[in-house]
């Protein structure tokens, strides 16, 4: 993931550029970590820009940035382009030609030159960038739908300071990490810190949205969003026709991933990894005779907290592949670790609570690989519910139809499809276990509960989100929402603190519209596509083996065996009493345990954040 930063004004001179000079070399500074094989500072009138490049692959790169077509748009960011072929296939039939050693920056202005901020939405692959057009003083910037690549911005006075690395917006002084914006504080105490998902933390920093075009000029600054997966009609395909298409996809996805260096292959004992780490070595044995594998498994696994088998099945897996394979015991890590040393501070609070967990296998990653490839985001679109779906074959085709494909699945799989419908909680309920609600906290302050309208904000939270999608709802909302965007971005090395590029095939955007057409009653109902297209491919104590949540929680192990209890400081931090009554949480915590615990800890890690911020370390 490529580093990139500006500063822009709409009024310039001699005077403005010397200013921004020394401010862009403090950004360029900020970034130098993403990208160890170039670096660039370029100072235009109006305008100063700051690169560090990654070199990844498979798709080529440009070695400097910005970059241009013409000398009128000039490109800056972090793009890799998926569907290179379709893409230049389609500029050929408008006059523009262009050799297959184009580079994703190179594709991207050429799309733009043709189609305009049309092309935008259309694009394949994962983006952040800004165009610049220094004789129209105006520049757009877009970011595309999977938010796995962040962007940030701060506008004050004519001048707009971005990047994709938000501490790099600090180098200049219009932008304060002083200023914190309580309502995502707020919001990040709900469990839901990008519920809205321009804010920060910071109240002088925002956020591109995922799937957003941020246009600036001397007309103002604007943001709208112009990219969601769109909703297609249902496909009719005969099995076969389903597996094969699902198939080809799928190889697509991994191959436009896999670059030809060594990678590590996120490896758990599941589908999702497996399947694509099995596409990985398929692909690689299409080299030429003699070519190295460059292929190696990465697993984590609880020791010596608990023992869990994943790291047995990843094993035994990667070893049927001929695949160099490492397992890491990650159970030693606790709670909050970390938050003394300077490397280990966050960006912003994490909402996760082993913040030393990332760095430390990216760490390892780092070591041998730039690219990393997982499973991510498979769980979330090939789990589905058949509920909408036979709602919606009774309106299309009648209850008949609806109750055939119920009895014809449960035919063939004796059990009951998913449907979404609460059965699963209603009996719960009935034999005295019901499901834990969302539960508001009870540390908020009357005050701050009515200034940002926290009940109300909780409530919004909770609340299902609405879809248009007749047969698929609840996955496209997921996949078209802020939440989801939000945890791909919490991937990216400004968090892990490595020049690692965490990759998820199962993202890719023609993939998911494919997905997204497919009928959830069988297709989607415990992975029933990618089981069915891997069979001869992957072995059955893993293709048939059900969804294997951990065995034991760690936070409530860690507790009980008496190795971590709450670091709760004895003063509450500025500004998070503006919040919180601090005594009543403390009082909590001394008698919390449980799946409350959880809750109780989100102040705590917010506290020491800030603590760790305002005690002068600054953030890495």
């Amino acid at each position: 993931m490529s580093g990139f930063a500006g500063i822009v004004r709409l009024e310039s001179g001699a005077e403005s550029a010397e200013k921004d000079r020394p401010e862009i070399e403090q950004m360029a500074r900020a970034i130098a970590f993403r990208g160890p094989d170039a670096w660039q500072q370029t100072l235009q009138p109006g305008a100063a820009f700051a690169f560090s490049l990654l070199t990844t692959g498979p798709a080529p790169q440009e070695s400097s940035q910005p970059c241009t077509l013409d000398g009128e748009i000039w490109f800056l960011g972090d793009a890799r382009c998926d569907g290179r072929e379709a893409l230049m296939l389609k500029l050929a039939q408008h006059g523009r030609e262009l050799p297959s050693s184009a580079s994703s920056e190179h594709l991207v202005l050429q799309a733009f030159a043709q189609f305009g901020e049309l092309a935008l939405p259309d694009l394949d692959g994962d983006f952040s960038f800004v165009l610049w057009n220094p004789r129209e003083r105006k520049l757009i910037a877009f970011r595309d739908l999977s938010g796995s690549r962040p962007f940030f911005y701060a506008h004050r006075d004519g001048i707009l300071v971005f990047s994709n690395t938000m501490q790099a917006l600090f180098s200049h002084p219009a932008v304060s990490r002083r200023q914190y914006d309580l309502q995502f504080m707020g919001d990040f105490l709900l469990g839901s810190p990008h519920h809205d998902p321009e804010r920060s933390v910071y109240r002088d920093v925002r956020r591109l949205p995922a799937g957003s075009l941020l246009e600036y000029s001397p007309q103002g600054l604007s943001v709208r969003r112009i990219a969601n997966l769109p909703i297609e009609d249902l496909l009719q395909l005969r099995d076969e026709e389903v597996i094969e298409e699902f198939r080809e996809l799928f190889s697509q996805a991994v191959a436009d991933r896999l670059p030809s260096r060594m990678t590590t292959l996120l490896l758990s004992g599941g589908l999702d990894s497996t399947s694509i780490s099995a596409s990985a070595v398929n692909l690689r044995k299409l080299q030429p005779p003699g070519a190295p594998l460059n292929l190696r498994a990465l697993t984590l696994d609880p020791l010596p907290l608990f023992h869990d088998e994943e790291g047995l099945y990843a094993k035994r897996f990667a070893k049927s592949l001929g695949l160099p394979f490492e397992l890491l015991h990650v159970g030693h890590i606790l709670p909050f670790e970390g938050i003394g040393s300077i490397s280990a501070l966050l960006p912003e609070p994490a909402p996760w609570l082993y913040w030393a967990l990332a760095p430390f296998y990216f760490s390892r990653i780092a070591q041998v690989s730039r690219v990393a490839l997982s499973g991510d985001g498979g769980d979330e679109i090939l789990r589905g519910h058949g509920g909408a779906y036979v709602r919606y074959l009774s309106s299309r085709s009648g209850y008949a139809s609806a109750a055939g494909t119920l009895l014809r699945y449960v035919i063939a799989s004796r059990k009951l499809p998913a449907l979404g419908a609460g059965i699963r909680s209603g009996v719960l309920r009935i034999i005295g276990r019901p499901p834990m609600p969302p539960m508001f906290p009870q540390w908020f302050t009357k005050e701050a509960e009515q200034t940002w309208n926290l009940r109300d904000r909780f409530a919004s939270i909770n609340a299902r989100r609405p879809s248009a999608h007749h047969f698929n709802p609840r996955a496209h909302s997921l996949v078209n929402s802020p939440v989801f965007a939000a945890g791909m971005e919490e991937q990216d090395c400004m968090w892990t603190g490595f020049p690692v590029e965490r990759r998820m095939p199962f993202l890719d955007r023609r993939l998911l519209r494919f997905l997204l057409r497919l009928a959830p009653i069988p297709w989607l109902m415990e992975k029933e596509v990618i089981r069915r297209a891997q069979q001869s491919v992957l072995p059955d104590e893993i293709r048939l083996r059900p969804k294997a949540p951990l065995r034991h929680d760690p936070l409530l192990l860690h507790v009980a065996n008496g190795k971590w209890s709450p670091p709760v400081p004895h003063v509450c931090p500025e500004p998070l009493g503006l919040l919180l009554d601090w005594a009543q949480l403390r009082d909590l915590l001394c008698n919390c345990g449980g799946p409350s615990l959880r809750l109780e800890l989100r102040p705590v890690g917010l506290a020491l954040w800030l603590m760790a911020v305002e005690n002068g370390r600054g953030i890495q």
